[in-house]
């Protein structure tokens, strides 16, 4: 029963933290933001490339998902750098 307290007191706190950082961003210049969010789609990009990528080297996971994984994970980054993950800048 502790150990469930313990979760769910740990994700109220996670959400909390996530709704003042959205709150936060929305106050901020419409430049920063795009350079925010090209950051983003960058770390997202090599974190599930890189998970990916491990997930290949354990004989338990199922290769062509993990290895598909790696392959989106490459494509964010690749995406982001042409421009196409931005939209329509207004």
């Amino acid at each position: 029963m502790t150990k469930g307290l313990l979760v769910f007191f740990i994700v109220l706190v996670v959400i909390a933290i996530i709704h003042f950082i959205s709150l936060r961003m929305m106050q901020i210049a419409e430049e920063k933001k795009w350079k925010y969010k090209k950051v983003f789609w960058y770390i997202y990009g090599v974190y599930f490339a890189v998970i990916g990528l491990l997930n290949t080297s354990t004989p338990e996971s199922f290769k062509i998902f993990s290895f598909l994984q790696f392959l989106c994970g490459i494509t964010f980054c690749v995406l982001n750098y042409k421009g196409v993950m931005d939209g329509k800048k207004t």
